[in-house]
């Protein structure tokens, strides 16, 4: 089920669809509901260049006629059935730039629902992440030597980072997210067994069976000579991010 006020917003969406509707460069319809409870109209205009979809075009109506008024949700529906329709990949992505929790009406075996424009899109291009520090999640176990200094580098297989700003985050059992913020000071791609003893130390074990060990529970089949990488770190630096609770950590994905 949805809300009266989406039910209102598919309706005059639908209607928009069917009255504009030629069969050819103008089929499908988009609304736009605000916050302030506002319906912005749109439709789409085919070229074979590519033209803006339905959804594009109320934004731009939405732009030049209430651009203080937050976008909230949006359906699409074609014409001249009326029927609603799922956003293509690039309406979807548009929308999560604008901001991932726009709710989309969609239409599943049981009737229409809502979903997030980053629930129907998993792995989006975040570009405001992009601009934040990479994060490095750890085991929450190891909370206790990384802040004690006694581990100061983690050992990972296909997972890269790069010299600069980071967070050490432990996403912990009892759902609590915990963040150190940190600086990654080098990475060294060595393979296996070009792995020390003093490196297995630096890692907070007590020597380099002991990492060997955890290295096969970690990564199961990883060849004696497979690549790995040896990510080193200090504590400061880098911010916590949403939601998480600064100066402390997670983990579950490293060694």
């Amino acid at each position: 089920m949805i809300s009266e006020d989406l039910r209102d917003l598919v309706g005059r969406v639908a209607e928009h669809a069917r009255r504009w509707d030629d069969g050819e460069d103008h089929t499908v319809a988009a609304g736009l509901l605000t916050a302030s409870g506002a319906v912005v109209l749109g439709v789409n205009t085919y070229h074979f260049l590519g033209g803006p979809c339905a959804e594009v075009a109320a934004l731009s109506n939405h732009a030049s006629s209430r651009p203080d008024d937050p976008v909230v949700a949006v359906v699409a529906a074609r014409g001249p059935s009326g029927a609603v329709i799922p956003p293509c990949g690039k309406c979807r992505q548009v929308m999560f730039d604008l901001d991932p929790g726009i709710r989309f009406v969609v239409r599943e075996p049981s009737g229409l629902t809502t979903r997030t424009a980053a629930e129907l899109l998993p792995f989006a291009y975040d570009w405001h992440a992009v601009k934040e520090p990479q994060t490095v999640y750890m085991w929450e176990g190891y909370e206790h030597l990384v802040r004690s200094g006694a581990k100061t580098q983690t050992i990972r297989v296909d997972d890269p980072f790069f010299p600069g700003p980071a967070r050490i985050v432990f996403e912990k059992d009892d759902g609590e997210v915990v963040a150190l913020p940190a600086t990654v000071t080098e990475v060294l791609p060595l393979g296996r067994d070009e792995l020390t003893e003093e490196i297995a130390q630096r890692d907070g074990f007590a020597g380099l069976a002991e990492l060997h060990e955890a290295l096969d529970r970690h990564y199961p089949g990883l060849a004696a000579d497979g690549r790995v990488d040896v990510v080193r770190f200090v504590l400061g630096s880098a911010e916590p991010g949403p939601g998480e609770r600064p100066d402390a950590a997670l983990g579950s994905r490293e060694v």
